[in-house]
């Protein structure tokens, strides 16, 4: 017994101990193979990274082309490319082949300014820009802004830079462009309607935006909205409630060349004119989804107090400022007078990633209370008040010579803008005759300059900034609304008064979208 009782104890510590080994070594293969191919591993992603582009992304077969074309640039190019640019102009590429010139990828640079400008704050000139048929446009200049003071307007077409042509760049490549420090300039190279290019140099500010401005001239209150930007809404009722506090019973809200913005702000706006739960607009999303948007809080007070409010807008008016206007178009008793509006009718979004770039894009299009889309055609005013033909003529270029004898559209924007100035012209024809050659050398006696009788150089640059300045000190589709308002003209002198002061030079009052587009 003692004899097994050993030998069965013998068995049972050697067992133990193969097994002991047997995991010893195991352990130690496994621990190999594992560094064997963590080196190979590596060895193989560095010397072939152009094939790892397929790691952790999306494999779906219409994508291969895409990775195709990457992993064959990457891997034969002649020269050392930048992966990260190739990307980066992908995804712009792909956003651009949208065709919409309201949908843009932005890269985290330009991501800040986009932010900049929401909250209403950054160096530049002071222009909203979109893109059309590949060409920079400008929807409008901010008011008070560098660009409006140099003569910029809603419509021109920039097309260079500082002398570098900006063809096929997004809007936000172009706004970094022309944006820079304060006190710097920039020279921008304008197209304007069919004329010919001419340079407009402009002296950068730091532009800070005031969207809404207020005045109160004889008993009617005049609040300015100037874009849609966060606090604007709080900024309005600020003044609402100010107005109504100085028993002020006319409001005017003046929307013109204002391009929109923030369509919250707008909705929020509406909201201080209707009670809670009115429907301010409906949104249709892809597969015709509708949202329909209503009023989420009580009607401010100070709206009740007022017995008119009218809406002035123009051909600058667009987006959130037409979400505005057609709300209370179809919602209250408020008149919308002057110009037909832009017409855009549809809404963008953005979707922000990680590392601080995003992408706007067109998700829904907006439709007023009463279900009217606006896009490509605008809202028509329920009175019509143009402003003056010098607030239409040709931008001048100072490098022509205009003397007698000369037939051009050119000599009739000079006798328009010398009449408004108070200079003695006869006739508003194209030819440049005896008495606007009087009339030149009486202008330019009046300013120092030699009195030749003919338009170049300087004439042409004094007599553009004078007209500029005229039409800022007389605002005339204002002052024509006030004198209507004030019961000291009837609709049909004010409209008697505008044909007169309109006649020569045509109002465009077609501009829509879908047409500009169309162009592409």
């Amino acid at each position: 017994m003692n004899d097994s009782h050993d030998e069965l104890n013998e068995e049972k510590l050697r067992g133990p101990r193969r097994i002991n080994l047997n995991i010893f070594w195991f352990l130690i293969i496994l621990l190999s193979t594992i560094i064997l191919t963590a080196i190979i591993t590596a060895l193989s992603i560095d010397g072939r990274t152009e094939r790892a582009v397929n790691v952790g992304t999306d494999t779906r077969q219409e994508f291969a082309k895409l990775y195709n074309v990457y992993d064959t640039i990457t891997k034969e190019y002649y020269t050392d490319v930048d992966k990260e640019q190739l990307i980066e102009k992908s995804i712009k590429g792909m956003v651009e082949g949208l065709d919409d010139p309201y949908s843009e990828y932005m890269s985290i640079d330009e991501t800040a300014k986009f932010e900049e400008s929401i909250t209403g704050e950054f160096e530049g000139i002071g222009t909203e820009i979109m893109q059309e048929n590949n060409v920079i446009v400008v929807s409008s200049p901010i008011k008070g802004s560098p660009a409006e003071a140099a003569g910029i307007q809603t419509g021109d077409k920039i097309v260079k830079v500082n002398g570098k042509s900006i063809e096929g760049v997004s809007t936000s490549e172009a706004a970094a462009m022309i944006r820079g420090k304060k006190g710097t300039e920039v020279t921008l190279t304008i197209i304007r309607g069919s004329d010919k290019p001419f340079d407009i140099k402009i002296k950068r500010d730091k532009i800070h935006i005031d969207s809404v401005t207020f005045e109160e001239k004889d008993d009617i209150g005049h609040i300015s909205i100037n874009r849609f930007q966060e606090g604007t809404s709080d900024e309005l009722q600020k003044y609402l409630d100010q107005a109504a506090e100085d028993d002020v019973k006319d409001i005017i809200i003046d929307f013109r060349n204002n391009p929109g913005g923030l369509l919250n702000e707008a909705l929020a706006m509406i909201n201080q004119f209707v009670p809670k739960g009115e429907t301010l607009l409906y949104l249709e999303y892809a597969g015709k989804t509708r949202e329909v948007v209503k009023a989420q809080v009580e009607q401010n007070p100070s709206t009740k107090n007022f017995d008119n409010i009218y809406i002035l807008v123009n051909e600058g008016s667009a987006s959130a400022s037409e979400v505005f206007t057609g709300a209370l178009m179809d919602l209250t008793d408020a008149e919308v007078v002057g110009n037909k509006t832009f017409g855009k009718g549809i809404v963008q979004t953005t979707s922000e990633f990680k590392d601080g770039s995003l992408v706007k894009y067109t998700n829904s299009k907006w439709l007023t209370p009463n279900e009217t889309w606006v896009h490509g055609k605008g809202i028509d005013p329920d009175f019509v008040i143009n402003t003056p033909d010098y607030t239409r003529i040709k931008y001048l270029d100072s490098s022509e010579v205009y003397v007698i004898g000369q037939e051009n559209d050119d000599i009739l924007s000079i006798k328009v803008a010398l009449d408004a100035l108070g200079f003695d012209i006869k006739s508003f024809d194209n030819t440049f005759d005896k008495n606007l050659e009087l009339e030149v050398k009486k202008y330019q006696t009046k300013h120092n300059i030699e009195a030749s009788g003919f338009v170049t150089g300087k004439t042409t640059e004094q007599l553009m900034v004078d007209l500029r300045n005229h039409i800022k000190e007389n605002d005339t589709q204002l002052n024509q609304l006030m004198d209507y308002i004030k019961g000291e003209k009837t609709k049909e002198e004010v409209t008697k008064e505008m044909e007169e002061n309109s006649k020569y030079i045509p109002v465009n009052n077609d501009r829509s979208l879908d047409e500009e587009e169309s162009e592409e």
